[in-house]
């Protein structure tokens, strides 16, 4: 079988090498810590000896350090801090920190900034190819960002849901305001009243001054309510007020607060999204999937998958040179069924090109093909689908519920009317009533 890297639709020029971070901006004060472009490593912590101080008592003494990679990207890597290092609402023991993302040490939340003057690479020029359920996904987001409504992302780990996210803010009135990402799963239980609306101080043990919540932080933008399956079940009350009325009380305070914000919620949580089996409560689940947005994963997108290795491997040309994959190491690419998705297969990339050589095999995406091990996780095209086949049916499902029609809930999620009405046969979402006029009612 004969691979032919060549005939990928062409793409944009890729900018995301030529915007240089050269400097952290704290959200909430506005002040900014410059990175000298001559600088190549810098520690960030709460100790005094660190390049970057944070003044935070949830950031470690030595929380993670910025290193500058030729070429000037920007790698951010976590020194076994406590509470972890966070991009873009994803934990990460090492990530590329690119201009807009957001660093998240403890409380503080920091973004990445580039040169005055310097073009800002923008979400939807990061979130690359071309497969036709993907780009529904995003001309649905571009719509969507044009209202004010609430969102709900649904796709697995590593599928980009982010940078649909960001995509939306971006499109938005509100892109001049803050984009605040917040990974739920990482907020202790006992502090996530204080995260997300702040507190008084002494208001617990350890409130030692008043703080501002994420949404005073994103008073004005959009907050972004990451893994919010993770949030646990007897606290989502909470939420659900203040996006029914806008206002938000600080723990231990009295007055409340309105705030202005467009809410954004991911989650990787599929089953029974929407019923009472779910990690999200069914009331603050339609309170926030006024629009669903379904990003697909990987697998269901592998004419994609040659483009996006490529872009990678240019990506990365500046530091460890031009690369060749072999055509055995196709096969092995096209073969997986990539559980991690998009960022699974950037990690896979950045592992090949740092100890393979100037042609990458099989054995450098994937080591323990070195031992003689089969690779886990290789295709079986007669198995189903069944993750993304599942968020894409309870979507379908609750659609129909909602709307009545074929046509209204196809138009709701972004779908043509037939492909809507195939897949709705072909999953039994469709009733079989006796009478034939009830049947051509709802099919309009």
């Amino acid at each position: 079988m004969t691979f032919h890297p060549s005939r990928t639709q062409a793409l944009a020029p890729d900018t995301r090498r030529s915007t240089v971070v050269v400097g952290l901006r704290a959200t909430r004060s506005g002040s900014e810590h410059p990175l000298e472009a001559t600088g190549r490593r810098w520690v960030i912590g709460s100790s005094a000896s660190c390049d970057l101080v944070i003044d935070d008592p949830y950031v470690s003494s030595t929380h993670c350090t910025l290193e500058r990679r030729a070429g000037g990207a920007l790698l951010v890597r976590d020194r076994g801090s406590r509470n972890g290092t966070h991009v873009d609402g994803n934990p990460v023991e090492g990530a590329e920190l690119r201009v807009g993302s957001y660093l998240q040490l403890g409380r503080t939340t920091l973004v990445a900034v580039a040169a005055p003057g310097a073009s800002h690479t923008r979400a939807i020029e990061l979130l690359r190819g071309h497969d036709p359920g993907l780009r529904a996904t995003v001309a649905q987001a571009l719509r969507a960002a044009q209202t004010d409504c609430n969102l709900l992302i649904v796709g697995e780990t590593g599928t980009g849901k982010d940078l649909l996210a960001r995509i939306v803010h971006e499109g938005s009135r509100r892109s001049q305001g803050n984009f605040v990402p917040v990974n739920c799963g990482g907020i202790p239980r006992e502090l996530v009243g204080s995260e997300l609306f702040g507190h008084e101080k002494g208001s617990f043990t350890g409130a030692h001054a008043e703080r501002d919540g994420y949404f005073v932080e994103a008073h004005g933008g959009t907050l972004f309510l990451d893994e919010l399956g993770e949030l646990p079940l007897e606290l989502q009350p909470h939420l659900l007020r203040a996006l029914e009325t806008r206002h938000v009380r600080r723990v231990g305070g009295t007055h409340e607060r309105a705030v202005d914000v467009r809410i954004i919620a991911a989650t990787n949580r599929l089953d029974g999204l929407g019923t009472e089996a779910s990690r999200i409560r069914v009331d603050l689940y339609h309170r926030l999937a006024t629009v669903v947005l379904v990003m697909p994963p990987l697998r269901e997108r592998m004419g994609d998958l040659i483009e996006l290795v490529e872009i990678m491997l240019r990506e990365n040309a500046p530091e460890h040179g031009a690369k060749r994959v072999t055509e055995e190491a196709w096969a092995a690419l096209l073969g997986y069924t990539w559980p991690g998705n998009v960022r699974e297969l950037r990690h896979a990339v950045e592992r090949a090109v740092t100890l393979g050589g100037a042609e990458l095999t099989p054995a450098d995406f994937f080591p323990e093909m070195r031992f003689g091990r089969t690779l886990p996780g290789a295709r079986d095209r007669e198995q189903p689908l069944v993750p993304y086949q599942a968020i894409m049916r309870g979507a379908m499902e609750q659609a129909l519920v909602t709307h009545g029609t074929i046509r209204a809930a196809a138009s709701h999620l972004g779908m043509a009317k037939s492909t809507f009405a195939e897949r709705a046969k072909a999953w039994g979402l469709l009733p079989r009533p006796r009478n034939p006029a009830l049947l051509r009612v709802l099919k309009k």
